[in-house]
């Protein structure tokens, strides 16, 4: 059975539906027929990955979301449609396009965010189309100083070298989720350079297992163009942590 957390809380663009799962039964190696819950153009897509990891993360993700938009859906219309009804693909920079062709002038407009890590999904959707949303998971595990002199930023360096030893990890970790999670919904992702924003995630989250808040803070010296204001929440979830970027 899947392992599985989820939840609601509002925003100011409306409700905004989380979920986190494990599920191996999500997973097919490279010679299996296409997954029984894809829809024919989903399925295609699966074929054409190049390799087996690909084909795992992208069912995982796309196993999770659409348990997610399945109970979205529910709750907007009172209607109940099948995994194979919605279809997930992406767009030619990346991010995830839901359509529900079935439920024709119904359907409602939704904006989703995937991420996966180490076999586990997150995923989050708010309803309307191309809002401010971006969801990251991240394995805790040790960050080199190279790698904290390359991609962070002063201010999070400094906030990382005031912090307790035993939290360094998990903090250094939520930042870069972070950091993943506010490109992620300004629909760039790691196409951009990650110094253009600073994630400072609140402590409190190291020992407190319900969300807390996360700062996000655009580098005006780095930006080319104004960026729109994000509100972010970070938690831990057994060895891994959760971060979720939308508008502020």
């Amino acid at each position: 059975m899947p392992s599985q957390l989820s939840g609601i809380f509002q925003t100011a663009a409306g409700p905004l539906r989380w979920l986190v799962q494990s599920d191996a039964a999500a997973f097919q190696s490279a010679s299996d027929a296409p997954l029984a819950w894809l829809n024919a153009d989903e399925a295609r897509f699966w074929q054409a990955l190049k390799t087996d990891k690909r084909r795992r993360d992208w069912a995982l993700g796309r196993r999770a979301a659409k348990e997610l938009l399945a109970k979205f859906i529910l709750d907007e219309t009172s209607q109940s449609v099948t995994y194979e009804q919605i279809v997930i693909l992406p767009h030619a920079d990346g991010w995830p396009i839901v359509t529900l062709p079935t439920l024709g002038a119904e359907a409602p407009a939704v904006t989703l965010s995937i991420s996966h890590s180490h076999g586990r999904a997150f995923c989050a959707a708010i309803r309307g189309r191309d809002l401010l949303l971006g969801a990251d998971i991240e394995q805790i595990e040790r960050r080199s100083t190279a790698f904290v002199e390359e991609y962070f930023t002063p201010l999070e360096r400094r906030y990382l070298a005031a912090a307790p030893e035993e939290q360094v990890d998990t903090l250094a970790n939520a930042i870069w989720s972070g950091k993943e999670a506010a490109l992620k919904a300004i629909r760039r992702g790691l196409a951009e350079d990650t110094r253009i924003v600073s994630c400072l995630p609140h402590p409190a989250m190291v020992i407190d297992p319900e969300w807390s808040p996360m700062r996000i803070v655009w580098n005006e010296e780095r930006l080319a163009r104004p960026m729109p204001a994000l509100t972010g929440r970070w938690r831990r979830s057994n060895n891994s942590v959760l971060t979720l970027a939308y508008a502020a």
